[in-house]
């Protein structure tokens, strides 16, 4: 069983109070993909579901919290998508390349939502630390799991998956980050996309074959 450090769903919310909270969510994600976090206004997603501002204000005190709900749910649906691939493959090296694919989708996505500049990310790393931090935290339990899971089939060898997870996940984030410094344009271009996940999956590749080669070598004397 994959350990996930998601909070809890509210047992005390009612199904109608849930229902508008989807409501929200679902304007909210809407708009901030097509104008951003800064050129988004609480106003304007309550005029969007015909809601007062007083009540959407009920439900989300501030822009701030609406924007790390609708984090929440993009992450909420990235790991239930790599729960699915886990239940339905068995090849572990195959299963952490669809993670690198899902990771990256979720990674353009909020770069999309929020709309931000490499120079906004000294502003956006105090708000939504914690909220990385988590998405660390469960990615790197699954990645262990999964190095786990390729060294008992006999195609990986290692010493100690959990260091090994951290060390593949670090290598991922340092490719991102130089990815972004490299970016021309405020938003990250399709072009620019496209070669940020070329890189990371020629990365894997290689860090994946490197444990390959050392099991069949090994293997073999």
């Amino acid at each position: 069983m994959l350990k996930t450090v998601l909070l809890p769903p509210d047992k005390n919310i009612s199904v109608e109070t849930e229902g508008k909270i989807e409501t929200i969510l679902k304007a909210a994600q809407k708009r901030l993909g097509i104008y951003g976090y800064d050129k988004t206004t609480m106003q304007e997603i309550a005029e969007d579901i015909s809601m007062s501002k007083a009540a959407l204000y009920y439900y989300f005190p501030d822009k701030e919290r609406l924007f790390r709900a609708v984090l929440e749910n993009e992450q909420k649906e990235y790991f239930l998508l790599l729960e699915q691939k886990i239940s339905t493959t068995t090849a572990a090296d195959q299963l952490i390349m669809e993670l690198v694919e899902l990771r990256h989708s979720l990674f353009r996505r909020f770069l999309n939502l929020g709309k931000f500049r490499l120079t906004d990310h000294h502003k956006v790393k105090p708000m939504l630390q914690d909220l990385y931090m988590k998405l660390r935290e469960n990615e790197n339990n699954i990645l262990a799991t999964l190095f786990k899971k390729g060294k008992e089939s006999g195609i990986f060898i290692l010493d100690d998956s959990v260091e090994l997870a951290l060390l593949y996940s670090d290598m991922l984030q340092g490719i991102r980050m130089i990815e972004m410094k490299r970016m021309t344009h405020i938003e990250m271009t399709d072009a620019e996309n496209d070669r940020l996940f070329c890189m990371l999956r020629k990365a894997s590749q290689i860090f994946l074959n490197g444990l390959k080669y050392n099991a069949i070598t090994n293997s073999t004397l």
